[in-house]
């Protein structure tokens, strides 16, 4: 006997700015997040790394916007999320993220900054 089994969505990482790989001559005061369908992010760290993405300095965790009870504000299909001056460099962008079905989405981009 077969049965029918619904099929759920998970909402993936769409487009960033700066972009997978990109390199860029300035440093950017935001990071884009955009989505096919709206999450909430939940955790966002910058990490600096060398071309093998070995971690070569500290790890900025961004701090997200909240309400009262704690819960991260940073919820819609395109979220911008503002990060502190960057030096020169590539950065390894690790974030979490949550759809409004539930489902926990985790991945990670590179940029360089890179003024040549």
């Amino acid at each position: 006997m077969l049965y029918a089994c619904p099929v759920l969505a998970h909402v993936g990482i769409a487009t960033t700015v700066p972009d997978q790989d990109a390199v860029i001559e300035q440093a950017p005061t935001i990071i884009r997040f955009v989505f096919p369908g709206e999450v909430t992010i939940t955790n966002v760290r910058l990490r600096p790394v060398d071309a093998y993405l070995a971690i070569t300095g500290d790890t900025i965790t961004l701090k997200l916007p909240r309400n009262r009870v704690g819960q991260s504000t940073a919820f819609g299909k395109e979220i911008d999320l503002e990060i502190p001056l960057l030096e020169n460099g590539s950065y390894q962008v690790v974030f979490q993220a949550t759809s409004i079905e539930g489902h926990v989405l985790a991945d990670d981009f590179v940029f360089t900054i890179s003024p040549e």
